[in-house]
């Protein structure tokens, strides 16, 4: 069943980067990276998650597996997490290293991630709003 909803989560995300026009490759078995995509000025390497409740946990080796694919690849490694009942979040891979909890790593819906349209620049995040900054969507 876990498979089931995980792999239903990327073939959801997979359909929403195609209409945003990214070319997109799911990793079947999740040898490496569960989603690979660009669109020619921007390249993701994303690791899937999908959950009931309100906490995710990422393993140690999922993190690193996704770092060193995404290094050698060039592309910006997120963990996208499909919070079930509400909407996806987007965290950079970097930015979880301090939620590590033994040898995993937790991510909580509270925490500041982003949206899809965030991630591909289609619109700035409220920090970059308040700080002038940001890409242009």
């Amino acid at each position: 069943m876990r498979y089931r909803r995980g792999a239903s989560a990327e073939r959801e995300l997979i359909h929403k980067l195609e209409e945003l026009g990214f070319a997109v490759v799911r990793s079947a078995g999740s040898k490496k990276v569960d989603v690979i995509a660009g669109n020619g000025k921007l390249y993701l390497c994303i690791e899937v998650k999908s959950t009931k409740g309100r906490r995710i946990y990422l393993s140690g080796e999922d993190l690193e597996k996704l770092l060193s694919f995404s290094q050698r690849f060039g592309g910006k490694p997120y963990i996208a997490v499909k919070f079930i009942g509400r909407e996806w979040r987007f965290f950079r891979a970097e930015d979880i290293s301090g939620k590590r909890t033994g040898k995993n790593y937790r991510i909580d819906y509270g925490d500041a991630g982003m949206s899809l349209e965030e991630v591909v620049g289609k619109q700035k995040s409220l920090l970059d709003v308040i700080k002038g900054g940001g890409n242009e969507g």
